[in-house]
This record gives structure tokens, sequence and C-alpha cells, in this order.
């Protein structure tokens, strides 16, 4: 018990002492996290369910490219790779989708605890690879869901986090003092004390 309390207390003299005022992640560094994360956590899947039935997909995550950028008060601008597949019913049939969606969006960023999520995604564009017919409904369809599939996207962040505080001991120590964070550019800044 007195170890764990000398090294807590050294930890937080060591902040101290550094002059650590903030703590920094750079795009390279989140981008890396994420890749780690989708190899290891495969398959990521974001569902897009509608009430009335008439869609039933599941969105495969490949890949996740993040850019960050001051814009409008710092914004997490992400282009996303992935695989569609289910059911969507259309002209009174059902037909099974299989193909690439490209959806981008820019958010903002939240911490809890020491996780950091995005927050508010804002589709930005939604690209369908492919020309088969399948495809070019969906894509029709994809236009009246706007709404639906960005909710599908914030459900889906809102749970899992984009990066973890947990890298070093120094790291762990300071996410129980962030207090706040600030997006700029190519970095992401945690404001400590």
């Amino acid at each position: 018990m007195i170890k764990k309390l000398m090294l807590g207390l050294g930890l937080i003299t060591s902040v101290f002492l550094t002059g650590c005022t903030d703590m920094s992640i750079t795009e390279e560094e989140l981008n890396q996290e994420i890749a780690t994360r989708l190899e290891q956590e495969q398959p990521d899947v974001i569902q897009l369910t509608l009430n009335d039935s008439t869609l039933n997909l599941d969105l495969l995550v490949k890949s996740a490219d993040v850019d960050l950028t001051e814009r409008d008060g710092g914004l997490v601008l992400v282009d996303m790779k992935t695989d569609i597949r289910g059911t969507l019913t259309a002209f009174g049939r059902e037909m099974t989708m299989k193909t690439e969606l490209d959806p981008s969006f820019e958010s903002g960023l939240r911490i809890e605890e020491d996780r950091v999520y995005l927050v508010g995604p804002k589709l930005t564009s939604i690209t369908v690879q492919g020309s088969n017919f399948g495809d070019q409904v969906l894509r029709s369809y994809l236009g009246s869901l706007h709404d639906e599939f960005e909710a599908a996207i914030a459900r889906y962040f809102n749970e899992h986090p984009v990066y973890v505080l947990n890298h070093s001991t120094v790291e762990k120590a300071a996410a129980k003092f962030v207090k706040d964070i600030v997006i700029t550019e190519d970095s992401i800044e945690f404001m400590i004390f």
C-alpha cells in the first residue's frame, strides 16, 4: 500500500517538476492507434437498421484515416473505408447487398477518464464503390438516409474510443488530471490542471 502511494506521489511530482502543463498526441500517433485497433478487433462493425425494415446493413470498418485541423475551433476529419453488407428492400423485393462504402465525416472530441471519443460526427460525403444495379440502388437510398447513417456513426463512436491514454506510466497518471482537449493542426493537446 505504501509502495503504491509513493509511486503515485512520485509520478505526480515528476509531472510538476518537468513543468508539464500539457501533453499531446500527434496525428500520426492517432492514426497508428486506430490502425492497430482495427487489426486486433476485426470485424469492427457499425450497424445501420431502419425501423420500417427496408434496410439492414453492417459496415465492416477496414481502415480510417484521421486528419486534425484547427478549422472551426478544431475538428477531426475522418475518411473511412468499409465493406457494407446486408439486405435492402426496394421495388417490393429484398436484395442482398455487398459493396465498398467510403464515408467521410468531421467531428469534435471528448475525454472520459482515460478514453478519447469522437463526438457529434457530421457526414461530409459518402462514396459507394462499384457500378452494378445494387450499388446504384444503395446510392439512391443513402441520399435519403443521411440522418440515420449519421446517427449510426455517432452511436458507434460514442461506445468505441479512438485513443486511450495508457501508452506510458506518465500518460496514465496525467490522464487523471486532463481538464480540456484542444485540437491543433496535426495534434491533440491535453490541457492538464
